[in-house]
């Protein structure tokens, strides 16, 4: 399938409109119509509603669109490797666990950056569950986690430590007050939960339980309460009105760097390992 009649089709659902369609594609309006109907025979399926001034998906089109994007967005990608290929620039996908990312990290990867010139690096924050399905279908090259996945199929080093502290807004820095109804709950997976349960039960009520720590982070600060939250951001969080909470417990755990041993990237992620060494977070 000619991947322009995927373009004109996800230009036109963006637009609703066949004539501005073909203004942001440089193209007439002619050709858009005629590249619809192509799509549409090729496909057997009607795209589109058409009313007068009124262009809507059908529901063929609506299923259509996640799998005209994923085809473009593998396109481009590849387009993207092919031509790094060409270079003397080396790519290595990295994923880090969502909600790690700090000044420390951030340290340890300018000093990457620097060390090697020629390394490009494609970083996402990721969900610990995606990254592992993404390491597994090899998408991924390595990740950064705080929870080693003890899955046969991939190898991991320890490279630092990762910390979480509850911090507290002003008049909440004893650990009875930090766990009453302006608590929220923060997820850093299912170490983190036994750990949790462990040490409160169910005196710890949350007002609110995310895996979005920006969400988290910005609820205790507008509204008052506490959190658990990455002990290295402590001079940050302080900046803010926020500290740690006296007596409340620690929770720690090693921060590994995971990659598939045949990864063709293996020995980038092993440097990756080898500069990240020594983190805390």
């Amino acid at each position: 399938m000619d991947t322009e009649l995927l373009r004109t089709f996800l230009e036109v659902r963006n637009t609703r409109h066949f004539g501005r369609a073909a203004e942001n594609l440089c193209i007439t309006q002619a050709a858009v119509s005629a590249r619809i109907k192509q799509l549409e025979e090729s496909l057997g399926a009607a795209l589109f509603t058409r009313s007068r001034n009124n262009i809507q998906l059908s529901a063929e089109g609506e299923r259509l669109v996640p799998h005209a994007e994923t085809v473009l967005l593998a396109l481009a990608r590849a387009r993207h490797e092919v031509q790094l290929g060409d270079t003397e620039q080396r790519q290595v996908r990295m994923g880090v666990r969502s909600g790690l990312w700090g000044g420390a990290l951030q340290s340890k990867f300018s000093s990457l950056r620097e060390s090697d010139a020629e390394l490009c690096v494609n970083l996402a924050s990721l969900e610990p569950g995606e990254a592992l399905r993404k390491l597994l279908d090899r998408s991924l090259d390595c990740a950064l986690l705080c929870e080693p996945p003890g899955m046969p199929e991939l190898e991991n080093i320890t490279v630092g430590e990762f910390s979480l502290r509850l911090y507290g807004s002003a008049g909440r820095l004893s650990l009875r007050k930090a766990i009453d109804a302006a608590y929220v709950y923060l997820d850093w997976g299912g170490g983190f939960a036994r750990f949790h349960a462990r040490h409160f039960g169910d005196q710890a009520l949350p007002r609110l339980q995310t895996n979005l720590d920006s969400l988290a982070l910005a609820c205790v600060l507008a509204e008052g309460g506490a959190c658990y939250l990455p002990a290295s951001r402590r001079q940050e969080l302080a900046q803010q009105g926020l500290n740690p909470v006296r007596g409340a417990p620690v929770y720690t755990r090693q921060l590994s760097l995971v990659y598939h041993p045949d990864s063709p990237q293996r020995d980038v992620a092993e440097s990756i390992a080898r500069r990240f060494s020594g983190v805390k977070v």
